[in-house]
Order: C-alpha cells, then structure tokens, then sequence
C-alpha cells in the first residue's frame, strides 16, 4: 500500500527525522532545575503602551507569579490567568495562558512567558528567571473590540 507517493515505512521515516528536528535543541527534563515557587515581576523601566493603558492594562510590576513543577511541566498563576508550560535541563522554560473576556466588556488576557532559570547560586542564596514577558489584551464594546500589546523584559526574584 502506498500513500501517495509514499510507502507507509518511507513515511514514517521521514516523520521521525522531521520531529527529531523539531524544538528548540534543548535536552528533556530528566533531572529538571528546580524553578517552582513564588516569584515577583520586575521590569525596570519599561512601561505599557498608551493603548494599553487606555485599557486599564499595565504590567504586573511587583506581581507574584506562582509555579508548580512535575518533572518538566510546569503550572502557574499570574494575576487572573492560569499557564501551563515546561521546564528544560538547561533551565528554560515557556509558560503560556489566557482568560477569557466576557461579552460585557471583561478583559481577555493571553500571557506567554519566556526565559531562564538561574538556581541559588550558594546556600541562602535566591533563585531568579529572566525572560521576555508577552501580553495581549482585547475589550468587547459597543463599537468594537479594543486591543493592545505587550512586549517586554522582564526578571523575577523567587520569594
């Protein structure tokens, strides 16, 4: 049997060569770092866009941002939005969500969160992430959707 121009073997060769090319060249999670915990947002000096603050959007300077950890999944929480992600061997890691917003005119909120795990470097010491935060935000209206976006460093300091 053929598919196409394919043998069913042919194709599963090269949907495996395709898949190992596939992701970002990091190992798996075998002895994952341990990046769960509370954390607080930092941003320096960035600020949110006008059309965001037009919104009642900012950034969540100061926030905490909780993470549970299974092997290399991650879970957590920032503000009203739950993510979900994973956690490399090499320490980075992806954490991704949204919230929905309500015909009423809610806030919906889509969260990514991408970056790198630094463990306590001594004893007593305090783990940290650094990545790039993305938000983006939709208003339901009588006139339309309003909208904004975030795109923007950020670091955090486990608690």
């Amino acid at each position: 049997m053929t598919i196409g121009r394919f043998t069913p073997a042919v194709l599963t060769v090269v949907l495996s060569l395709v898949a190992s090319a596939c992701g970002d060249g990091v190992s798996p999670c075998t002895d994952c770092p341990a990046i769960e915990g509370r954390y607080r947002m930092g941003f320096g000096d960035a600020g949110a866009p006008a059309e965001c603050t037009q919104l009642g959007v900012d950034l969540p300077r100061n926030k905490p941002l909780d993470i549970s950890r299974t092997g290399g999944a991650l879970t957590g929480k920032l503000e009203r939005v739950s993510l979900r992600g994973t956690v490399s061997a090499q320490g980075t890691f992806n954490l991704t969500g949204n919230a929905a917003g309500t015909p009423d005119g809610g806030l919906g909120s889509m969260l990514s969160l991408t970056g790198f795990f630094t463990p306590p470097v001594t004893d007593g010491g305090t783990a940290s992430l650094a990545g790039t935060y993305t938000g983006n935000f939709t208003r339901a209206g009588q006139n339309g959707s309003q909208r904004c976006d975030i795109v923007s460093p950020f670091s955090a300091t486990r608690e």
